[in-house]
């Protein structure tokens, strides 16, 4: 059963954040990281993507943090409160809002009420750890979808305090703060009987729940520590489920084209399973693609088995090297990597659903790696949670 709490959230003391905030950490490259110090000494990315030589970046964030409270640049909100967020933002030519809230989630095991949809990879958490551990604190808020319409509408039209607009990445980024109890109490019993699927920061998470077990294998349990800040949407509040497509880059194309015929029929783009593009596009269809296994219908899970592994023989270790195989986000990503010879062939591949994704979760299974791409990511620094951001809020 999920467990959420109102806490007092970490906020800019100035209304006029746009050179503040930044991306989620794992989205940002070398060259983006520049660009964002270059805006702001206060840009939040000096805390989420520390400078410094080994561990000590993780002394300096903490030291940063502390820093900017005592200046004041960053406070703490007075009241315990959830936090509504929306994001207008323009996806293929149409404008979308994204809704949702922001709260503390008290950390349980996953499997049961809280669903992975991905593994993860051991490096990011160990880093996430020592980040966390040093400054008690997240910028970064896990994305968790429920189902719940009521909810949704509740949260939609509850009384809110309007704190701040941000205008960043050609996206316009509004947070609201409720704080009233009997709201906050609502809000609180209508997620209980929810199951919670993990959209973006599986490693954060796992993360979460390492640092609450150490916490408490040494003695020195932190109240605060048993949470994670989460954002939370219904599954149908603007939040865009997109595939991510799938590149080739070192082949041989006329072999390829060859086996094409041994898995797939030529189609068009009115019924088709994949699309593939070598310099024009090719409406491909799957031969045999009968299957009642939850995993294996999946078309990523398909193309995989056909189009990896048998037609190219890799193996799981080859795919995961991407030295043959490799990914993009867009259609424009596809064709301006086979255009410029990064790659010899790309494939765009299908979304996948917001059933499946419940029904797989359902089921305790996960996707194959880089099989869902969630649209837009929400920036850090809006609403930060420090473990003392707990204290006085449980059972308000």
């Amino acid at each position: 059963m999920p467990v959420i709490e109102p806490f007092k959230g970490i906020l800019f003391k100035e209304k006029n954040i746009d050179s503040y905030i930044c991306p989620p950490y794992d989205v940002i490259d070398k060259d983006y990281k520049k660009q964002l110090l270059s805006k702001s000494d206060f840009n939040i990315v000096r805390i989420v993507l520390p400078e410094g030589e080994d561990d000590k970046k993780y002394e300096n964030a903490k030291d940063i943090l502390d820093s900017w409270i005592f200046q004041e640049k960053l406070i703490f909100d007075s009241d315990c409160s959830f936090y509504a967020y929306t994001c207008t933002y323009n996806i293929n030519n149409t404008k979308k809002t994204l809704y949702g809230f922001l709260g503390a989630l008290k950390l349980e095991e996953l499997g049961g009420s809280i669903k992975p949809h991905e593994k993860t990879l051991k490096g990011p958490k160990i880093d996430r750890f020592k980040l966390i551990t040093s400054t008690n604190a997240m910028f970064c808020p896990i994305m968790m979808i429920y189902n719940n319409e009521h909810l949704s509408n509740f949260v939609k039209n509850c009384k809110k305090q309007n704190l701040f607009e941000v205008n960043f990445e050609d996206k316009i980024h509004n947070v609201y703060k409720i704080n009233d109890i009997e709201i906050v109490n609502h809000i609180k019993e209508s997620i209980k009987n929810q199951t919670l699927v993990i959209a973006d920061g599986h490693h954060r998470y796992e993360t979460c729940l390492s640092i609450r077990n150490y916490y408490n294998k040494v003695g020195q349990k932190k109240a605060g520590s048993e949470y994670a800040l989460v954002f939370f949407v219904d599954k149908n509040d603007g939040l865009a489920l997109m595939p991510i497509h799938r590149l080739i880059k070192k082949i041989n194309i006329d072999d390829f084209r060859q086996k094409i015929y041994n898995y797939f029929e030529i189609s068009d783009d009115f019924d088709y399973d994949i699309v593939m593009y070598d310099g024009k596009f090719t409406y491909l269809k799957y031969i045999d693609k009968n299957s009642k296994d939850l995993i294996d219908k999946l078309d990523v899970k398909l193309f995989e088995n056909i189009v990896f592994k048998k037609m190219l023989n890799l193996s799981d270790e080859d795919i995961a090297s991407n030295e043959i195989s490799g990914y993009a986000h867009s259609k424009e990503e596809v064709i301006k990597s086979v255009d410029r010879k990064e790659a010899v062939v790309g494939f765009l591949l299908k979304p996948v659903t917001y059933e499946s994704l419940f029904e797989i979760t359902k089921n305790n299974l996960t996707f194959p790696q880089k099989s869902t791409y969630f649209y837009p990511k929400i920036p850090s620094g809006l609403v930060g949670y420090h473990f003392s951001s707990i204290e006085g809020c449980r059972h308000v």
